[in-house]
């Protein structure tokens, strides 16, 4: 659900729209909402060619922009963040488990429901990460299509076919490209990384601890004793066996 409302997008009518790494997507050019005045999602447009509809889930104001969240964050990080949840729940509802005030009954439900859960977050996680390893397949080869139009650029202006105001203006516009791919590229790989680590444990058995916390009174069985003038002796019933007697320093 979204959280933002009309009046903090309406200053951005027509204005720029970039994305994280600061690449402009277009510009903002409606708004869609309900009429509690929560942004259900806006509508982009795409240079001169189209008009791309954005969830506002994935809008956020950053810095005085408006910022779209790569779609592939978005729902790696949703996956991620269910994931996690999940496995919290696991380990909290073993650890009730072991109370005998719940019935097994009402703990084995629960525990079938969200085993179940589970199954379908891995179904998710495997989306996510096929559409994690496709968008860095996408940005190495976007990285090499910048590698060959600056080679291609530089050739043309050492070569004294471009002046230097058309290799510069060129030069920073590729520049700017190349630096937000290498970022993306780096985000989506960390992304990547977290979400196979808590796919494995998300995933991994909780062992069911099956020992019960006992509470022992030990009765204590030593044969009673009589104090005498700082010496410990045996009781009358100890009488005829060997006497060992312990003097206490004062």
């Amino acid at each position: 659900m979204s959280y933002i409302k009309v009046d903090s997008l309406s200053f951005y009518a027509g204005k720029e729209v970039v994305d994280e790494y600061g690449r402009i997507l277009g510009w903002l050019v409606s708004i869609h909402s309900g009429v509690e005045g929560y942004v259900n999602h806006i509508d982009i447009k795409i240079v001169d060619r189209s008009i791309e509809r954005i969830g506002a889930e994935r809008v956020k104001i950053k810095d005085g922009k408006l910022v779209v969240v790569p779609e592939w964050k978005h729902f790696s990080i949703k996956v991620i963040e269910s994931l996690d949840r999940a496995y919290r729940r696991r380990r909290a509802l073993e650890t009730i488990a072991q109370n005998n005030e719940i019935p097994s009954e009402v703990v084995d439900s629960m525990r079938k429901k969200l085993l179940e859960e589970v199954k379908k977050l891995k179904v998710k996680a495997e989306e996510a990460k096929s559409f994690l390893k496709t968008r860095i397949r996408e940005l190495e080869d976007e990285a090499l299509k910048v590698a060959s139009s600056i080679a291609s650029l530089q050739v043309l202006y050492f070569s004294g076919e471009i002046d230097d105001k058309g290799y510069t203006q060129s030069i920073n516009h590729l520049r700017k490209i190349r630096e937000a791919i290498a970022q993306e590229k780096s985000d989506a790989k960390k992304v990547l990384d977290k979400l196979e680590k808590t796919i494995e444990t998300a995933t991994m058995p909780i062992e069911r601890s099956t020992n019960k916390q006992k509470i022992t009174h030990h009765e204590d069985k030593k044969t009673p004793t009589h104090r005498v003038s700082g010496i410990t002796a045996p009781s009358s019933k100890q009488q005829g066996e060997a006497l060992f007697v312990k003097v206490e320093e004062s």
